[in-house]
């Protein structure tokens, strides 16, 4: 009888949909095609606390996994959206997250986050082992590998900070020349002068920051058990001046628009 999967859950940071897509991304284009999806939220702290409960990235496109509607993949039994959630693939009960409840199932919870509200115990309750790194894919990576047992169920989590403004990673030249924070914006927002979206000079930065995180993981993946799950997605998207809107945190379309894929390391179906 097949082991049950182990889940790994990675989130690109404040990563777009159209620069991942655009990002030469050859270790995780070798499992699975990237779609656009649509985030619960649009800042990390809301976001993640809607991944935890099972509310993924949605997908037009009615594909199981990739559409909650069509079929969710994580469900959490008794609370939230409990019909949607009834077929869940993998499914555990708990009145607080989904980490708690694999943790009280038995599950290993090992976790590594890059982004400050990483720091709060509201984000991390469930984990077993949790560190918070700053924007370090490479130790988030050693710390999950350090932490989890092959031989045992686990759920895994890094949230990788390198395609977050402003984009720096490790042996990177050259700093983003545009700083794209929200907190540069006038009320109510107007368009300027200089280019936007694709055109600025920070999207290029986001590309390669998620080439970056491509390279690490190789090593990851191909430490992991074949029998596992995994689920790469932006938690929200960032706006490069679109219709005078900045970063992340307001009510823009690009905002929602992140980058999904959900493939099993061994190249099996999911379902």
């Amino acid at each position: 009888m097949e082991a049950p999967p182990n889940v790994l859950l990675l989130t690109f940071d404040s990563c777009r949909y159209d620069a991942l897509e655009a990002a030469h991304t050859p270790v995780l284009d070798s499992f699975a095609d990237v779609l656009p999806a649509r985030s619960p939220a649009s800042y990390t702290y809301a976001a993640h606390h809607s991944f935890f409960a099972g509310l993924l990235p949605n997908c037009d496109q009615p594909i199981p996994f990739y559409n909650r509607f069509t079929r969710q993949l994580l469900g959490l039994r008794g609370v939230g959206e409990t019909a949607v959630a009834a077929g869940a693939l993998i499914d555990v009960a708990s009145d607080c997250n989904l980490v708690t409840g694999f943790r009280d199932e038995g599950w290993q919870t090992v976790g590594a986050g890059a982004m400050n509200w990483f720091r709060q115990a509201t984000l991390t309750t469930g984990f077993q082992h949790f560190r918070w790194t700053g924007t370090d894919a490479d130790a988030q990576v050693d710390h999950l590998l350090d932490h989890v047992d092959p031989r045992r169920r686990f759920f895994g989590f890094i949230n990788f900070g390198e395609t977050h403004a402003p984009f720096s990673y490790a042996g990177k030249s050259g700093a983003c020349p545009v700083d794209v924070r929200a907190r540069i914006m006038g009320w109510p927002p107007q368009r300027g002068s200089g280019p936007v979206g694709r055109d600025n000079p920070a999207w290029a930065h986001q590309v390669e920051a998620a080439e970056f995180i491509d390279r690490r993981l190789a090593r990851l993946f191909s430490a992991l058990p074949a029998h596992t799950v995994v689920i790469a997605c932006g938690d929200h998207g960032e706006c490069f001046g679109e219709d005078g809107f900045w970063g992340h945190g307001v009510d823009h379309p690009v905002v929602y628009e992140v980058p999904l894929a959900i493939f099993r390391l061994d190249g099996e179906s999911v379902g």
